[in-house]
């Protein structure tokens, strides 16, 4: 047995300190769990309220690897997709007009690896008429935002990550797929996995009201509100709630099942013999196709680079570890050596979204995640 004495006293000093204000947490390998706890508040303000085994939470951009990314490999394995795909198959010329030098000949490869030179955020809701949604033209003036942004770097050149790409990998995907991505997500990944209580918009008209099992992010200078079961993301919830970027609620129980089906590298842990993704997307998807650039990225995996660089895995996850992290502070990682995962979610942006220690509890957490499992080999 593990012992989660060390991980559980992290975690309480932390909502002592207000670093964050609940934390539920989960430890395995391959489809068996090590240990699970829940501790601290789903909302302190405007009411204090417990986290419960069944909060779902913001997921943020946690979605990418999700729903995102794994409807993206699934259509590849299909033969519906292929990385070399360039942006100027899926997108008009009309649409393109204006776009930067080699914005065209920018990939579906470089979306998945964040080397597209996109901006990581453009502000849609401010650019953007509120009057377009729910019009034919809404879809076509955000990827003309997009698609004519000016670049950050050129194509291929370095790593930057961007929201805006994921938006316009969800168009690309959501073209092929001849339906939305929440259908698609729940279609080919969520319900496959028993994922029952994972998806986009899964509060509609109960959110921010007492009997909203979320856990509450951020008092929005947007909204007047603390935001409690719709996204925190501004661009995704401009976007109705469902994006490319960000938009996924999940509780503990079920991103456990997704950790599994990673650290099993691809097959399903609910289904005997029964896979997700095959073996060999998946291997491909977590090699590192950014090495030398300023991060390690396969294909939508967020990769622990080598030491000494900091990583949201800390220092002792090794080099090639998979996994991705949200900006309301959720976060999932596969250690590539022994299969270890370490789930954590949290709502750190509660407090605001300028409060950072959060980062570093995350990289202890990590290591204590290795460390507690070092002790029972």
């Amino acid at each position: 047995m593990m012992n989660f004495d060390p991980i559980r006293k992290l975690l309480t000093e932390a909502v002592d300190r207000q670093v964050i204000p609940c934390a539920s947490f989960a430890v395995g390998c391959g489809d068996e769990v090590y240990g699970t706890d829940t501790l601290g508040f789903r909302s302190l303000f405007p009411i204090q309220e417990a986290v419960t085994a069944d909060t779902r939470f913001d997921m943020a951009s946690l979605t990418k690897l999700l729903s995102t990314t794994m409807v993206a490999l699934r259509f590849i394995e299909d033969g519906r997709l292929l990385l070399t795909d360039p942006l100027s198959r899926f997108f008009s010329e009309e649409e393109l007009l204006g776009a930067p030098d080699g914005r065209r000949d920018a990939t579906v490869f470089h979306l998945l690896t964040h080397t597209s030179g996109i901006s990581p955020h453009t502000a849609l809701w401010r650019i953007i008429s509120p009057d377009l949604i729910g019009t034919p033209d809404f879809s076509t003036a955000v990827s003309n935002t997009i698609l004519r942004s000016a670049p950050v770097c050129g194509v291929g050149e370095q790593v930057c990550y961007s929201c805006m790409g994921y938006i316009l990998l969800q168009r690309i995907l959501e073209q092929i797929g001849g339906k939305g991505l929440d259908a698609l997500a729940r279609e080919l990944v969520f319900s496959p996995l028993g994922m029952n209580s994972t998806g986009y918009l899964p509060f509609g008209d109960n959110r921010n009201k007492p009997d909203c099992d979320a856990a509450a992010t951020e008092l929005s200078p947007l909204h007047g509100y603390y935001i409690r079961g719709h996204v925190h993301d501004e661009n995704a919830h401009f976007l109705g709630g469902v994006s490319g970027n960000a938009g996924v609620f999940s509780t503990l129980s079920d991103t456990v099942t997704f950790a599994k089906m990673l650290s099993l590298r691809g097959e399903n842990p609910n289904v005997s013999g029964k896979r997700l993704l095959s073996r060999r997307i998946f291997d491909i998807s977590v090699q590192d196709y950014t090495k030398g650039m300023n991060e390690s990225r396969g294909l939508g995996f967020q990769l622990r680079p080598p030491l000494p660089a900091l990583s949201a895995a800390g220092d002792l996850f090794c080099y090639g570890s998979y996994g991705h992290t949200g900006f309301t502070g959720t976060s999932l990682y596969v250690d590539a050596e022994t299969g270890v995962w370490a789930v954590l979610l949290t709502n750190a942006v509660h407090y605001g979204r300028e409060k950072t220690e959060f980062f570093r509890v995350r990289r202890l957490f990590h290591n204590a995640v290795i460390s507690t499992y070092r002790d029972i080999q």
